[in-house]
């Protein structure tokens, strides 16, 4: 088993994510913005016991937009207060910008030890926060993570939930491909569904429907398959490495996830 991920110090929050420093917005942002500093919202959830872990951040176009570009941190506490839900820690996402490209977010996220992956949780009932740039921030964070954490039970039952439901190997290749069409267009994927569905290790191995997404997932993000181009060159699929790819496809194959369970229950 992996070593557990230490708190990440200054140095290597800067080098990770320089935006998180910022002290003011871009300058192009509107009159009614309200700069909210991402370090104020570390260093206050950081009294709370959260420490962060991770740290990422958009590649900017435009030179002038380096150091407030949308950025994505995963937070976890190291004082065993929370329980582990199966073999994943608890963790907080949090999501911000300084040039005005999005609002900030908070996601209930697992972090896997086995495969060091992270997950976002993506109910629309549970898990997250979201805010626009206004009003007391630092406590609407404070209280946004206290919400995650109450739902902290909830999430942790569904996981045991999907662990119930075994698939079929037809099911599990829809699921797969459904996937697929989250990133590619229909007809434009460089892979079978069924090179998604290949365990990297032993622990990956299974037809219950938390493992296939387990599966699923990490190929997905983390890349390294070989298929084809849409005009038949050999390619590898590459990491995704943007937050809005992030994000967005964690929350897509969590609700893919969901709707396999419904459909199973059915």
């Amino acid at each position: 088993m992996r070593t557990m991920t230490q708190p990440l110090s200054e140095n290597q929050l800067r080098e990770r994510a320089s935006s998180v420093f910022a002290t003011t917005a871009h300058g192009r942002v509107s009159g009614r913005y309200q700069f909210i500093s991402t370090l104020a919202m570390i260093e206050a959830l950081e009294r709370e016991g959260w420490s962060p872990v991770h740290a990422e951040e958009s590649r900017v176009r435009i030179p002038d937009r380096k150091g407030f570009s949308k950025h994505l941190l995963r937070f976890r506490r190291f004082d065993n207060e929370l329980p582990m839900v199966g073999d994943s820690f608890p963790e907080i996402v949090l999501v911000n910008s300084h040039d005005g490209s999005c609002a900030y977010q908070l996601h209930a996220g697992l972090f896997r030890l086995v495969c060091s992956n992270g997950m976002i949780v993506a109910d629309s009932n549970m898990g997250q926060v979201k805010r626009r740039h206004t009003g007391d921030v630092v406590r609407e964070v404070i209280e946004g993570t206290y919400e995650i954490v109450e739902e902290l039970p909830r999430i942790a039952a569904r996981v045991e939930d999907f662990k119930t439901l075994e698939l079929s190997l037809q099911e599990q290749e829809i699921f797969a491909e459904s996937a697929l069409r989250v990133r590619w267009r229909e007809g434009e994927a460089p892979c079978m569904p069924q090179a998604l569905l290949r365990p990297r290790r032993h622990e990956d191995q299974g037809n219950d429907l938390w493992a296939t997404y387990q599966r699923v997932q990490e190929n997905m993000l983390k890349g390294g398959i070989r298929g084809r181009s849409a005009v038949g060159r050999q390619i590898t699929t590459r990491a995704v490495k943007s937050v809005d790819g992030n994000v967005k496809l964690n929350k897509a194959l969590w609700f893919l996830t969901e709707q396999m369970a419904e459909l199973k229950k059915a």
